[in-house]
């Protein structure tokens, strides 16, 4: 039951921050930005943020201590630096990429946090603990522990199914370009070799190279193009990656 209430209340809250960060990113941007690591409108690192500020307080509170408000605040600041500088460490490591990137706010480090959004979060801790956590949790209270235990169960499907999609999206995006690098290659070697005997048809030659990418790159579905979406760079040893998901991009707008 304890497990289930934390999956719902997890969903609850990675919906909330999607809703955050997509309306300010959609506002900011002038156009529909569906932001996150995932395809369904939920950000995970929120619900993670959520649930450990309210573990927090639960064991604060079970010792007979009463938090105050800038305690809050700091706790919130800090946890929310340490929980985005690892989620963003984690999966560059992962993937090489990068779904957000500080570099041009002042105080950051590596552009994975910066003081400003750091502070801002910790504004939005205390939005939390002070309103949205107790009316969160009084809404899902009301329910019988039978339909918290289908809810968790169907929710945490379809996370799973979606993180899945995600990550295979991903994987499969490395391997197209590494056959994509391996097909240029090897046709600009034999375009290169005849060139002294088609001279002629070294114009055309290139040309369908870079038309056959451009379809294959075309030809990917829209779980590719809205993945490429949201990374915002292939960072280290994949600037081929990086070029490739630009070029789609110009492709798909």
């Amino acid at each position: 039951m304890i497990i289930s209430k934390i999956v719902v209340l997890f969903i609850i809250y990675g919906l909330l921050g999607w809703i955050y960060e997509t309306t300010y990113c959609t506002i900011t941007n002038g156009q529909w930005k569906n932001r996150g690591f995932l395809f369904g409108p939920v950000c995970p690192i929120y619900g993670i943020g959520a649930i450990a500020m309210s573990a927090v307080l639960y064991l604060v509170h079970s010792n007979g201590v009463e938090m105050k408000t800038w305690q809050v605040f700091v706790i919130s600041v800090i946890g929310s630096a340490i929980l985005e500088f690892a989620t963003s460490w984690i999966l560059e490591k992962l993937f090489h990429a990068v779904w957000w990137d500080y570099s041009n706010l002042p105080f950051n480090l590596q552009g994975r946090i910066s003081l400003f959004t750091s502070l801002g979060f910790g504004f939005g801790g205390l939005l939390v603990v002070y309103v949205i956590a107790p009316f969160v949790e009084s809404q899902v209270n009301q329910f019988q522990p039978l339909m918290i235990e289908l809810f968790s169960l169907i929710l945490l499907s379809l996370l799973i199914a979606d993180l899945t999609l995600t990550v295979t999206v991903l994987h499969h995006f490395d391997q197209f370009v590494i056959e994509a690098q391996d097909e240029f290659n090897h046709n600009m070697s034999s375009i290169v070799e005849g060139t002294v005997r088609r001279t002629s048809q070294l114009k055309t030659d290139i040309g369908e190279t870079k038309h056959s990418l451009k379809k294959r790159f075309e030809s990917m579905g829209g779980y590719f193009h809205g993945t490429l979406r949201r990374v915002s760079n292939f960072k280290d040893k994949n600037e081929s990656m990086e070029s490739a998901r630009k070029s789609l991009l110009s492709f798909i707008k």
